[in-house]
């Protein structure tokens, strides 16, 4: 499914089950808490941030609820393991691909990955089902833009999954340069990763 919308000054509750983390935008500041409590007691609100612009909250081991209170811009806001805000700004820390492995949900929708290591690397793709667990309000034809920034004296090359995920153009990114990809979902569990830089 695509973004989740927040009225302005509106509120939300999600409910996470476990592993799942939330990814909430908004153009002025708003605030997460995160309902808690005991048996036979009234449920408190834990304030778990506030702010404006790209925020990820989570991942929660056991699960949670949050509540999401909008400020006067309103919000968006996704669920997954891997969840994304289509068309906002965003740039989690980086992360890095130093041996040959997977290339995984939550390092490509981190929008920057890295490598270092003196061996080539082999980055295979995670599956169509997989992508599809992980980034669950990722609609048919939604995309999104991620980079390979490789500083080792080898080649990183990523390569299609065993099922559901396939590349189109070259793979290959020498060392001491950089490739832009885009992935995007063609059908339940099918993802195409383009090379286009």
């Amino acid at each position: 499914m695509p973004n989740l919308l927040i009225a302005p000054n509106g509120t939300a509750e999600v409910v996470l089950t476990a592993g799942q983390s939330l990814a909430a935008y908004g153009l002025t500041e708003g605030s997460v808490f995160e309902s808690v409590g005991f048996p036979n007691y009234p449920t408190q609100l834990q304030l778990e941030g506030t702010g404006t612009g790209y925020q990820v909250f989570g991942p929660y081991a056991s699960g949670a609820t949050l509540n999401i209170n909008a400020g006067p811009s309103g919000a968006q806001y996704a669920v997954g393991t891997a969840p994304l805000v289509f068309g906002t700004p965003r740039q989690a820390t980086p992360g890095a691909l130093n041996a040959t492995g997977t290339l995984t949900a939550a390092l490509i929708t981190g929008g920057i990955v890295t490598s270092t290591t003196a061996a080539a690397v082999t980055a295979t793709l995670d599956t169509g089902a997989v992508m599809e667990t992980a980034i669950t309000n990722m609609a048919v034809n939604d995309s999104f833009d991620w980079g390979v920034i490789n500083t080792g004296p080898n080649t990183f090359t990523v390569t299609a999954a065993a099922s559901g995920h396939t590349v189109v153009g070259g793979g290959a990114v020498a060392t001491a340069t950089s490739g832009l990809f885009r992935t995007r979902k063609t059908a339940a569990s099918t993802f195409v990763t383009y090379r286009i830089g």
